[in-house]
């Protein structure tokens, strides 16, 4: 089914970082940050995304010190901006640094097309992506939580883990000392973001065969927990593109990695192969959204199941699935 979209994948994995304390604080299987962690012990820099000062957007950060990688972990789901970025990776792989660059598929592509040429020195690392949403999103949270806080926020991840991977909570630490933990998909921003992406996702041009990093990671939905891939606190998918990708995980002494096949992986993974489809209801959402903010379209967009379904304890809804289960 799946054999038009493995052209170019040599190798695929399961895995996730061996450190169990430092995996319960990266996203899934922490392996963007195993691998920025060894690059930068072997003398590369990485660029990544961080959030900006004020935590209101996201922007691209190139560095060497490995304390800075902290700035990276978690998933950040708004564009990014990519500033001078790309210029100053061209200076370091001409002056033969290595340098590991870590983001959207669309953002690598357009990194290959602006150096122009292949590098050796150069690692690539796209994620599996869901489409972005939009900035508008995230900012106005942002700021309903200061506001409702009455503090700045100092600490901010859309993929905060508690005892263990799923389900994943927003969390937000302000200046006061206070913290607000919630579980994502049940915030006003965990529902836009199921619900809105950026217009261009919706016509993806790096789906398919034309994924251009030297590897691809993501969450490895699908997982079966029987499986020595599976780790509680976090576990990862990985495609490899290249064997400059292959060869560079595999000599990888933080990481558990396990094979298996490609189909293994985009059976749940659809949106590695495939565009975003756009719902019919997208452009109301932004519509409200642009016109009268964030909490309304959200509210609109939400039927009795969908409200319901925010309001009832995880619990709850797994008494009624075993009841159902059992008939």
């Amino acid at each position: 089914m799946y054999e038009d979209f493995k052209e170019h994948c040599i190798a695929a994995y399961g895995g996730y970082l061996k450190d169990n304390n430092e995996l319960l604080s990266c996203t899934s299987g922490g392996i963007a940050t195993a691998i920025s962690v060894k690059f930068i012990e072997d003398g590369g820099y990485v660029a990544g995304v961080k959030y900006t000062q004020d935590f209101k957007n996201a922007e691209y950060l190139l560095t060497n010190k490995k304390e800075e990688l902290e700035l990276f972990k978690g998933s950040k789901y708004i564009d990014a901006q990519v500033g001078d970025t790309f210029a100053k990776v061209k200076e370091l792989l001409d002056a033969n640094e290595k340098v590991l660059f870590i983001g959207l598929p669309c953002k690598v592509g357009a990194l290959n097309f602006y150096l122009k040429k292949e590098y050796e020195n150069l690692l690539t690392c796209e994620l599996v992506c869901h489409g972005p949403t939009l900035s508008q999103v995230h900012t106005e949270y942002i700021e309903y939580l200061e506001k409702k806080f009455n503090s700045k926020i100092v600490d901010f991840s859309v993929r905060r883990k508690k005892d263990s991977w799923l389900p994943t909570y927003l969390y937000a630490k302000f200046e006061n000392g206070k913290e607000f933990i919630k579980e994502y998909y049940k915030t006003e921003y965990g529902i836009a973001f199921s619900k809105i992406s950026l217009e261009r996702c919706y016509n993806c041009k790096f789906k398919g065969n034309n994924r251009t990093g030297d590897i691809q990671i993501g969450d490895f939905w699908g997982y079966d927990k029987s499986r020595e891939y599976y780790n509680n606190n976090g576990t990862s998918c990985i495609l490899v593109h290249t064997e400059k990708g292959n060869n560079y995980l595999k000599s990888n002494e933080l990481l558990a990695l396990y094979p298996v096949t490609f189909e293994e992986i985009v059976k749940a993974n659809q949106l590695i192969i495939r565009t975003k489809p756009k719902g019919p209801k997208v452009d109301k959402f932004k519509s409200n959204l642009e016109s009268k903010g964030l909490f309304y379209a959200v509210k609109k967009s939400m039927g009795l199941k969908g409200k319901l379904k925010k309001l009832c304890p995880n619990f709850v809804k797994n008494i009624i699935k075993e009841i159902l289960r059992r008939g």
